[in-house]
This record gives C-alpha cells, sequence and structure tokens, in this order.
C-alpha cells in the first residue's frame, strides 16, 4: 500500500479515534498568525482550534532539498511531509508512544525543511549516518528518524546514531502506527 493512501488512512483513524473519545475532532492551539487550511470550526475557551487533514494543493515535495544536500530520501518521504496539512497524529508502535510530524501550513512545510537541513549537516559533523526526523517520543531528546542509506525507520537520541529499528521502511512503519 502506498504512503499516500496509508498516511490518508492514519489521518482518518486518528480523526475517527478522537471524534469518538472527545467528540470533537483533534485540537491545536490556535494562533492567528499561524493559519493553516486544516482548521475547522471555532477557537474554543480554552484557545484550541479543531483540525482535520487536508490535501497539499500542490503537493509538497523535497526534490530540491534532497538536491542541495546531495542525498537520495528514501521512498515515501516526499509522501509523508507533502502530501496533507495536519497536525501532528499521536500513535504508538512497538511499545513507544510517538508524534509522527507533519506540516500545518505551506510555511509549516518551509520551515521542516530548514530542520531537515540542519539535521542533516549535523550528522554529517558528527559523522553518523545521515537520517531525517519524522517523528518525536515522549523523551525529549528521542527521535524517530528514518535513515537515508536504507530506509530503515528508527529510534535515535538526537547527537547519537540510530540504536534502534521500528521498521524497515516508510510504508511498514505507518501501517504498524496504533492510534
Amino acid at each position: 500500500m502506498s504512503v499516500v493512501l496509508q498516511l490518508t488512512q492514519l489521518h482518518q483513524r486518528f480523526n475517527d479515534k478522537t471524534l469518538k473519545n472527545t467528540q470533537k475532532h483533534p485540537l491545536m492551539v490556535h494562533d492567528e498568525q499561524w493559519p493553516s487550511p486544516c482548521e475547522i470550526g471555532n477557537v474554543d475557551q480554552q484557545g484550541n482550534i479543531q483540525w482535520q487533514a487536508v490535501l497539499q494543493q500542490p503537493p509538497g515535495v523535497l526534490n530540491d532539498l534532497a538536491k542541495a544536500l546531495d542525498v537520495t530520501f528514501p521512498s515515501g518521504l516526499n509522501a509523508l511531509y507533502g502530501h496533507m496539512y495536519g497536525g501532528n497524529i499521536q500513535a504508538s508502535i512497538d511499545g513507544h508512544q510517538v508524534e509522527l510530524l507533519q506540516a500545518w501550513n505551506s510555511d509549516d512545510f518551509d520551515l521542516l525543511q530548514q530542520n531537515i537541513t540542519g539535521h542533516v549537516l549535523m550528522k554529517r559533523k558528527l559523522k553518523q549516518p545521515e537520517t531525517v526526523f519524522i517523528g518525536l517520543t515522549a523523551q525529549d531528546d528521542l527521535l524517530v528518524s528514518v535513515l537515508l542509506h536504507s530506509g530503515e525507520v528508527c529510534l535515535e537520541y538526537v547527537g547519537k546514531k540510530t540504536h534502534h529499528v521500528l521498521a524497515a521502511n516508510i510504508e511498514e512503519f505507518l501501517q504498524a502506527l496504533e492510534v
């Protein structure tokens, strides 16, 4: 199954579960200076806005970034970050709570590329295998990353080499996520 289809289904499962448990779509702290096409409804009394993932039109691509960094991104990375706008998805895999990062709006997609650049350059400076982060964990310094040379989705501490493989590739990772 393609990353596009898996990501679409993952967003739908996350939205459905949140609706079932809270009678609301997922919530994001509202920032009028940082609007998103996925915002729905009005800001609530706590300053939150509901959201539902929407397609990026046109889809975001990381090809220019890969070329500038002189790397090849694993299959599926473009779709993972460039297919939809949405909030981050809370899920679990292999006993780990993870937060799958997503672009909130076009400016966030641009910021994401800047962060990926900094991350890859840091890995080069440390003479470690290059990775691209795709998620966070409950531990502040533990990332979910994709190894560029193999496409494996792994856990890595900031500044350290990957140490635990979660899935052989992005497709298997998305399929294994439980919301």
